[in-house]
């Protein structure tokens, strides 16, 4: 079983990308029923204004400064280097392995123009 704060649930309740969640869940609902009523218009016009949301806000919080950012930046960049090695298959796309090695060869570089390492631990898995 897993109990939760009330407080907790009631931070949650106010989040506000819930309430885009919601919308998305509303517009697909009336995307279904324009596609099953062959209504082309309908769906055009809901598809202009298509619900979007971001995670601005949220990446804000968790890294509220720069240096903050840096101190969780390993694992993020194990995973961009990782994928920068996986081959092209049906599960992982061409277009991300590229970009994920674009990342990995841009962060490469700053990191020698920046001179930013001096004393490192290096692993290899």
């Amino acid at each position: 079983r897993t109990y939760y704060y009330v407080k907790d649930i009631q931070y949650l309740a106010h989040e506000p990308l819930l309430q885009k969640f919601r919308d998305f869940k509303v517009f697909l609902r009336k995307m279904k029923r324009a596609m099953g009523k062959d209504n082309r218009d309908q769906m055009q016009r809901l598809e202009e204004n298509k619900p979007v949301y971001t995670l601005h806000h949220i990446v804000k919080e968790r890294y509220p400064s720069f240096a903050d950012a840096l101190r969780d930046l390993d694992d993020a960049l194990c995973m961009v280097f990782l994928f920068a090695r996986l081959p092209q298959t049906n599960r992982v796309k061409a277009r991300t392995v590229e970009m994920c090695k674009r990342l990995a060869h841009e962060f490469e570089n700053y990191v020698v123009r920046a001179r930013a390492l001096r004393k490192v631990f290096l692993s290899i898995k």
